[in-house]
């Protein structure tokens, strides 16, 4: 994590970036770095950012009652670190180096020299989709951002310029752009890049692409599907933006099975693990168990107060979820118990009851971590089909087929599995993005679902078998702010910096805000 000051990033990474592309004094260095090697690195820093145990783990696996801590309490209950709020200068970095690639592949003097890692459109056009994936997420998380595009020249988008450019046409400080028009130019750059690999066979990265392995028809349906996800969100607010891209992405060819799901592998071993194998066993951390809430959905339950009644809606009561066996492990009794939010530190040390996740994510180094996947585009069809039934089962079983649940077991669980309606598909839908955190908690704020939740300042039980005992708790927030809402974060604070080196615009950008810069601010496309 990146938590020196952002001035002195700056400069050290102008000059690092410099350094990387000018070895003219040393003729055992090239005078450039491959784009393969860029594009190697780049999705490999984005995917162990955001899939770590700060920004997935106690940010949004935390906030979306998929996991707990199982040491600490603060984040479960919203009180956000600033190393974790700081993620921010990761996405600038990261982002930075897809512009090079973009950059090397235009430029007079290297665009030959980078045809060997495959056609210079399609290298710029899967760097386009893997920074409109990096925006749209920061978009979500924050709202407003300083934003870059490659296709617009708007005086808004001043992001990434200040890495290789003269003097005169550096920004250190750059606007923040409104949301409006990060969303629409992210689905413009899709849909671009969409159109480009359309055109394109050769593959493209062979040799450094983790994702697709090079595959450029692959990286085109990619690209559709990610904007069929950001049109739907975005359609609410903006009708016809939003529709528009969505007839046009599934005329151009979305995701139409598993083979087609964008993931990202780690290596298979301890140094180039994935983050949280490292965290399990390289640094020899257990600090997650899997939550009650999601427990109690998969076990076809609700979660009680402590006189018993429901709190959450399940509508799929009485059907244990076959997946349940694939998302976490049986603890030390034999039972599937789910861990509480805990209502300090200290508490959470003390539960010794809880269910681990499978060890096939927190014990494999190269475990894989989605980007975007097949069942989500079913479920996507079934909401803009009036919740078509098909496309429900569709997706139901393409979850179940990709975490290797037997086709028995499908089966029976299909012949039994409630009506498609708003609340069961988009239930589903929550079941299915487990270890998708982030795209969870967009849509959670998008639709108000699932209803399976333990919602703030609510009494909440957990029955324990192996004690034969039911333990009583407290969902209480830490931020004042959530009292007004008795709901989860809708986005998170900007890094504290910002406020300083870059005031004006974060003031100007926290003015857009309904509630400034606060959890409690809804965003653009936010409507519920």
């Amino acid at each position: 994590m990146k938590t020196i000051n952002a001035i002195l990033v700056l400069f050290i990474f102008t000059f690092a970036l410099s350094c990387d592309v000018e070895y003219f004094e040393n003729p055992n260095q090239p005078k450039t770095p491959p784009t393969s090697g860029l594009f190697r690195y780049a999705p490999d820093e984005l995917m162990t950012d955001t899939r770590d145990v700060w920004f997935s783990g106690r940010f949004t696996l935390a906030t979306m009652q998929y996991w707990h801590q199982s040491n600490y309490g603060d984040e479960d209950r919203y009180s956000y670190r600033e190393s974790m709020i700081e993620t921010w200068e990761d996405f600038y970095y990261n982002l930075e180096n897809f512009r090079k690639i973009i950059k090397f592949n235009e430029s007079e003097e290297y665009a030959g020299q980078m045809q060997a890692y495959g056609p210079n459109q399609g290298q710029i056009a899967v760097t386009r989709v893997m920074m409109a994936y990096t925006f749209n997420l920061m978009a979500d998380t924050w709202g407003p951002i300083p934003y870059y595009s490659y296709g617009t020249d708007d005086p808004d988008f001043q992001a990434l310029r200040m890495g290789d450019e003269t003097e005169e046409s550096q920004v250190l400080e750059p606007t923040y752009a409104p949301q409006e028009k990060i969303y629409t130019d992210i689905l413009n750059e899709l849909d671009a890049a969409a159109e480009t690999l359309s055109g394109i066979s050769e593959p493209i990265f062979p040799n450094a692409d983790v994702i697709y392995g090079g595959n450029p028809t692959k990286w085109k349906k990619f690209a559709n599907s990610l904007r069929l996800r950001i049109a739907l969100k975005v359609r609410e607010t903006a009708p016809q933006v939003g529709q528009d891209h969505i007839d046009d992405a599934l005329s151009s060819g979305v995701f139409t099975s598993n083979a087609d799901n964008a993931v990202f592998h780690w290596e298979a071993n301890a140094k180039n693990g994935a983050p949280m194998y490292t965290s399990w066993n390289v640094d020899n951390r257990s600090d997650f168990a899997v939550a009650t809430a999601f427990t109690q959905l998969l076990k076809g339950q609700t979660v009680n107060d402590h006189q018993g009644n429901p709190i959450t809606n399940n509508p799929f009561q009485g059907m244990r979820d076959p997946r349940i066996s694939k998302y976490m492990m049986l603890n030390a009794q034999g039972n599937y118990v789910g861990m509480p939010v805990a209502e300090n530190s200290a508490q959470a040390a003390t539960f010794r009851w809880e269910c681990l996740p499978d060890s096939t994510i927190i014990h494999k180094p190269d475990y894989g971590a989605v980007l975007m996947a097949y069942p989500e585009v079913e479920f996507i069809l079934s909401e803009l089909n009036s919740w078509n039934q098909q496309h429900y089962e569709k997706g139901i079983e393409a979850s179940m087929k990709r975490w290797g649940v037997g086709d028995g077991a499908i089966n029976n669980y299909l012949n039994n599995v409630p009506t498609a309606n708003e609340e069961t598909v988009l239930t589903q839908k929550y079941i299915a993005l487990y270890m998708q955190p982030h795209t969870s908690w967009t849509e959670y704020r998008r639709t108000g679902y699932p209803e399976t939740l333990i919602m703030p300042n609510n009494d909440y039980s957990v029955y324990v078998p192996s004690e034969d005992t039911t333990f009583e708790y407290n969902f209480d927030p830490i931020p004042a702010s959530i009292d007004q809402t008795n709901d989860l974060p809708y986005r998170m604070p900007y890094p504290q910096q910002e406020s300083t080196l870059n005031k004006d615009n974060y003031q100007e950008a926290s003015g857009w805000l309904p509630n400034g810069d606060a959890l409690i601010s809804r965003l653009w496309w936010d409507e519920d």
